[in-house]
């Protein structure tokens, strides 16, 4: 957004010759991420307007401005601390795509053709990051209701840390073609997710305990209800929902189907959660159908971002790389 956005809003909030609390909330969306020049203008047009503002309409921007300059000030010292650690963290993932034989974050052993692919994608310029990386100005959000003044991540809308436990941990999201053709192979016994029910005024996971093979099959899953089993499977098997991101060493990682962890089950956890304190090379949406990959999507942020001239790797050459079936004339789609 711009400036000319910002006075643009004053002046059609105006239009009616007084401006209310409820006008504040559009001024303030008006710049999508608020930069110095915007908050400027916003102060300057503010006074311009001032014999049409509402006493209530003054607080309020007053005070929205003001956390605006409180967390931009925290977004600066956060993301210094992301940036002391990037290369601590490129080492890490460079030295398992290195020579001789190596393993994941997981315990997989890196195919050769992996390395070669990533080191190659790499050095023609794609970026690794940090989802815990912040843009630098905040943003307005009513999402929710009332609106709040609030950081957003540069790379994933959600900046969260997650730790390695539980549904979590690398080894159970990590994805190869190994893993898949065994669990579609082996008789198991687990919890499928069959609906909800209110307990105590919260919504609960039910499920139905089941005996077979699993399915090879990953789909968009989604419940606010709280899971008492955090391995609990889709209702058609499935283990993983379709949140996935590749990390720095190459490995391909889904969210588990119940998309919660025992370490902080209140938490809805996303692809954002993946990283766990590791870079990444690329986040969005994964779905297989009997072991075979039939879509992959690179979220919004990226492909905006890759819109502005970032480059990153291309994830289904990755994953023909590790050896996943990929459905013929397959490409990413941006969402």
């Amino acid at each position: 957004m711009a400036v000319r956005d910002v006075r643009n809003a004053f002046a059609q909030v105006a239009a009616d010759r007084r401006i209310t609390a409820q006008d504040v909330d559009r001024i303030l969306s008006s710049a999508g991420a608020i930069s110095r020049d915007e908050q400027a203008a916003m102060r300057a047009e503010a006074d311009k307007f001032a014999g049409m503002m509402d006493p209530d309409a003054k607080r309020k921007l007053q005070e929205k401005l003001g956390e605006v300059d409180t967390l931009r000030s925290h977004a600066a010292r956060h993301n210094r601390n992301v940036e002391l650690q990037a290369s601590r963290l490129s080492a890490e993932a460079s030295a398992i795509l290195g020579p001789g034989a190596t393993t994941t974050f997981g315990g997989s052993k890196v195919p050769d053709a992996v390395k070669a692919l990533v080191k190659e994608q790499l050095a023609a310029g794609a970026t690794a990051y940090d989802v815990r990386e912040l843009k630098p100005d905040p943003v307005y959000d009513t999402s929710h209701g009332e609106g709040e003044v609030k950081l957003d991540g540069k790379f994933n809308p959600y900046a969260q840390e997650s730790g390695s436990s539980d549904t979590l941990a690398f080894a159970y999201t990590e994805l190869t073609p190994e893993k898949i053709a065994r669990d579609m192979t082996t008789v198991q016994t687990f919890n499928v997710i069959k609906g909800t029910t209110t307990v105590n005024g919260r919504q609960v996971a039910e499920y139905e305990s089941v005996t077979r093979k699993g399915s090879g099959s990953i789909s968009a899953l989604y419940d606010e209800a709280h899971h008492p089993d955090t391995r609990a499977r889709g209702r058609d098997g499935e283990k993983y929902a379709s949140n996935f991101a590749i990390l720095g060493d190459g490995s391909v990682h889904a969210v588990p189907a119940s998309r919660r962890s025992q370490s902080n089950p209140g938490l809805i956890l996303t692809t954002a959660s993946l990283a766990r304190g590791k870079q990444m090379l690329f986040n969005g949406h994964l779905h297989m159908s009997n072991g075979v990959v039939t879509y992959v999507g690179m979220s919004g942020r990226l492909g905006k971002l890759q819109g502005d001239g970032t480059k990153f790797v291309d994830p289904i050459a990755i994953l023909k790389a590790w050896g996943f079936q990929v459905q013929p004339g397959l490409t990413v789609t941006p969402e």
